[in-house]
Order: structure tokens, then sequence, then C-alpha cells
């Protein structure tokens, strides 16, 4: 089975911040635990697409990241309800990408937070060549701090999985 990921992650310490984000516009999901300064939540409807209610409360940044193993990733960052950066790559035929807006700068300072060199970072997003074993979303990823992104998306979880790590937003 190939890996279908769809996640959110909010740049906060506090996990109540997507709580509230997930309430106030009006949708379900669940959320992690805080870890590296950002809150992973996932939001309960169709897959792969921004959910607009949500970018619209959103207090501050956002991080969207997809990867279908088979197909390609993306990651979008929301300030606010403003997108600031834009990146898609394609690999279910040939290797194609797009960088609608392409900041890289925020990603530098994304990184540089966490501690971690930009040294070859636009490596990632000049994909020549895929490989399974090193994929760039998931390096670009941990390189963010981003810790709940592999196998990650509402479609896989259920409320009988729910725990102090996970909790349900109704």
């Amino acid at each position: 089975m190939s890996e279908f990921s769809d996640s959110y992650h909010m740049k906060s310490n506090h996990r109540e911040n997507a709580v509230k984000l997930i309430e106030n516009s009006g949708n379900k999901g669940f959320v992690f635990e805080e870890a590296n300064g950002w809150v992973t939540f996932l939001i309960e409807g169709p897959a792969y697409d921004i959910n607009e209610s949500v970018m619209s409360w959103n207090p501050g940044l956002i991080v969207h990241y997809m990867y279908a193993e088979d197909h390609g990733w993306e990651l979008r960052i929301f300030n606010k309800d403003e997108i600031v950066f834009e990146y898609k790559c394609d690999w279910t035929d040939e290797i194609s990408t797009e960088k609608e807006i392409f900041d890289i700068d925020i990603i530098k300072e994304l990184i540089v937070q966490q501690g971690n060199p930009i040294s070859n970072l636009e490596e990632l997003f000049d994909l020549r060549d895929f490989d399974y074993e090193e994929s760039p979303a998931y390096k670009l990823a941990e390189l963010i701090g981003l810790v709940n992104y592999e196998w990650v998306s509402a479609d896989y979880f259920s409320k009988d999985e729910l725990n102090e790590r996970v909790i349900f937003v109704d």
C-alpha cells in the first residue's frame, strides 16, 4: 500500500491553539501534541484540498503538507489567510515541478529556527530523479522540524485510536 499523507502544521507551542482553530472554523479533526514548535492537526473531510474555513480563521503560520508516495508531494505555507509559499512536485509519469509562490527565504527561516543547516536546500525543490529511500518531502519536513508527517491523514485515524498524544475535536 502506498502512503497518502495530508496534514496541517501550526507554528505554535500550544495544542489548544489548533483545537480553537478547528472549533472556530466549524470543522472536526485530530490534534497532536506539540513538537519542535509545531502542532500537527488533521481535518475530517475531503483530503488534499485546502480547507478554506480553516485558513479564514488561521491566527498565524500554517504549513499544509501533502505526500502521495507514488505520485508526488506539495507544500503550502499560509500566514493567516494569505498563501506565502506554494510548491508542487509530481513524479507519476515524469518529474515535473510547479513553484507558484516560491519564497525560499521562508523555508530557510523555518530551517534555521530548528537549528538545521540550509546548505543544498534548492536540491530538494529542483528534483531530477526520485529515490523512494530519500524522499525530498521527508527531508524538508525534518529540516523544518515537523514530526507528524509520515502516514498521517484524517483517513488513517479513527476515534478508537485516540490517546494523550492525539485528541479529537468534535
